[in-house]
């Protein structure tokens, strides 16, 4: 069988006599149209060839199709001039249509009509994409989601529930197996005929072979979709998706013999048959992640359910924070409805419930605090939770806030840049700080706001894609670029905010300064060695200082300190963040460089706990050029 670049190519040469056939009458019948300034009497007509230019799909229900054929058509024309009898060639375009059903084959078709060519009206309810995908617009995929539960499962938009997965793939004729995928493969749906390998048993203890027919469907039991959005539920419901929308989609890849039979859904999807980088691909796939979720968890269904969870919860814990409610009414969303958390949290926020993205957030690793924030404050590309690496860039590009956090006046806290305020942060026993209570309950009073950039691939800005960061682990090693939103107006009055608490922090620190005597390095050294219980020499072996240079340190104040030093003792002394500063400002060493300045910042009050080895692969890795001593 032949292989052909598209369905234009094929109906070109399988169905060329068809074509032709259906336009020749009326060439012949408008025989007389075909007149110009040359001839006076047109007196024979005849068509020698035509050429498809272009085709288009409709969609006309109940497996049938409707295909527009746009053709050039060759005609030779004889006829009497003034002088002469001449003939001539003339071209002119046609349409031609045809009903057919894409089942196994372009099955049933026949002619509907042939006329003069006019442009076609675009219906988006039913025309299909030259790819046989059916359109779909952002706007409409909740109505989308209901359609397909209208036809294959109404009671879900009546009465809240868990679909029965399983029963809805069966009643659209498909088999569902477990197997042994690859591991970045969660599902694969079948059109065509393969040899594959299934579970027998839910365990996956036995195998066997199988021969797949269309509508076979394979998950993966170990591979959660998209990484961690959903469960086994979410991917077979999204590869219902593609067998009702993406069938015939598959079927003419299969007519046109590009050897396609199966769709392999995978983390970073890909097609067998179909390029990675065909648009069809990542529309048919945009589609599936679109709409199985919604599916799921139908709109108003899911609303009615999470304001009965919030209503439980605010009842039963009416003294906990408004975060931990909608955490706790997510959970139990999640498990009415069988998806994952992160899958039920996604909803939630495309439902208008703003809250629920300060439920279940994960920071370089770690699980922060619930938080919560006014309605409105941010969208969903925004977000007050940045990772290091981000962080790091945004204060080095960015002045304003770079400063501020230089001098202290912002502090990075839970993953969130903050007002360093003490009604929004706290400091434990041995210095690490934390958001208070108030602070987790209104980040959006203390927190900056960031810009969030991240899509599946360099060319495709994909909108679902874009919303599951605010479930990932945000994570400095898979860098998501984020923005300092510095026309954001939250952002506009913590910066003036942090500006008058600096001026305030000065001035208070100046009036400390002259109305306290607590002494100056050579005392407060003395003072954390006496309270730490070390000599010269134990502190000189803990901090790789010789004993020499730690007895001008304790007896002149005068007396010319190296930064490396005086972060080397403050170390060996294990001084909390507060105290470590102290130290440093009372050396008068003077740090001029901004980057060291911030780097250093970061260290002594997110990293306290590290050794020195740690803060100096860290200070290596920011290209920060400071040594420092090594213990003994």
């Amino acid at each position: 069988m032949a292989k052909y670049k598209d369905f234009k190519a094929y109906m070109s040469d399988v169905y060329y006599d068809v074509i032709f056939n259906a336009i020749k009458p009326l060439v012949i019948r408008d025989k007389d149209d075909f007149g110009s300034n040359v001839f006076v009497k047109i007196t024979w007509v005849d068509l020698a060839d035509i050429s498809v230019d272009g085709v288009t799909f409709s969609d006309l229900g109940n497996g049938w199709l409707e295909i527009r054929i746009s053709v050039y058509a060759d005609i030779e024309i004889e006829g009497q001039t003034k002088y002469d009898h001449e003939s001539d060639t003339i071209t002119k375009p046609y349409n031609v249509f045809f009903k057919a059903r894409l089942e196994n084959g372009l099955n049933h078709l026949s002619v509907i009509k042939a006329e003069d060519y006019s442009k076609a009206k675009f219906d988006k309810e039913k025309r299909l994409s030259q790819a046989l995908i059916p359109y779909l617009y952002e706007e409409n995929v909740e109505s989308a989601a209901e359609d397909f539960l209208r036809r294959i499962y109404p009671k879900a938009l009546v009465e809240p529930m868990a679909l029965p997965v399983e029963t809805i793939a069966k009643s659209m004729g498909m088999e569902v197996y477990y197997a042994p995928l690859e591991d970045s493969v969660f599902g694969k749906t079948y059109f065509g005929p393969e040899k594959v390998t299934v579970y027998t048993d839910l365990l996956g203890r036995e195998s066997q072979e199988i021969t797949t027919k269309p509508g076979t469907m394979l998950i993966n039991r170990n591979v959660f979709f998209m990484g961690n959005i959903g469960t086994a539920n979410n991917t077979i419901i999204h590869e219902c998706v593609h067998w009702d929308r993406h069938r015939k989609a598959f079927e003419l890849q299969r007519l046109l013999d590009t050897g396609s039979n199966h769709i392999s859904c995978e983390i970073i999807e890909s097609y067998d048959g179909i390029p990675d980088d065909s648009p069809a691909l990542k529309w048919m796939e945009w589609q599936a992640n679109q709409l199985a979720p919604r599916i799921l968890m139908p709109a108003e269904m899911t609303k009615k359910k999470l304001n009965e969870f919030l209503k439980q919860v605010r009842h039963d814990y009416p003294h906990e924070r408004a975060a931990f409610h909608m955490e706790t009414a997510i959970s139990k969303l999640s498990l009415f409805f069988q998806v994952s958390f992160i899958a039920a949290k996604l909803r939630a926020i495309e439902l208008g419930y703003d809250q629920a993205q300060g439920s279940q957030v994960y920071c370089d690793g770690k699980r922060l605090p619930s938080f919560s924030f006014a309605n409105g404050v941010i969208n969903r590309n925004q977000t007050f939770v940045i990772d290091e690496n981000n962080l790091l860039f945004n204060l080095m590009f960015n002045e304003e806030i770079g400063t501020l956090f230089a001098n202290n006046t912002v502090v990075y806290v839970n993953c969130m840049l903050c007002l360093n305020n003490s009604k929004y942060i706290s400091t434990n026993d041995d210095g690490v700080l934390s958001l208070t209570n108030y602070a987790l309950d209104h980040v959006d009073e203390c927190c900056f706001v960031f810009n969030r950039n991240y899509s599946a691939s360099k060319n495709y800005s994909d909108t679902f894609y874009r919303r599951c960061f605010l479930c990932r682990d945000v994570d400095s090693s898979a860098f998501i670029e984020s923005d300092f939103d510095k026309e954001h107006k939250s952002n506009q009055s913590k910066v003036e905010q942090a500006k008058e608490m600096q001026r305030i922090s000065d001035d208070a620190k100046e009036i400390a300064a002259q109305i306290n005597d607590l002494g100056g390095f050579c005392k407060t050294l003395r003072f954390h060695m006496d309270r730490k219980d070390i000599n010269e020499e134990e502190l000189s072996w803990e901090s790789g200082i010789s004993t020499t240079t730690l007895s001008k340190y304790l007896n002149d104040n005068d007396c010319t300190k190296k930064l490396e030093n005086v972060l080397a003792v403050g170390k060996a002394l294990r001084l909390s963040p507060p105290y470590m500063q102290d130290l440093l400002l009372k050396s008068n060493v003077g740090i001029s460089n901004t980057h060291t300045a911030i780097m250093l910042n970061i260290l002594i009050w997110n990293h306290s706990d590290d050794s020195i080895e740690e803060w100096q692969e860290k200070l290596d890795a920011a290209n920060v050029n400071l040594k420092l001593p090594r213990p003994k």
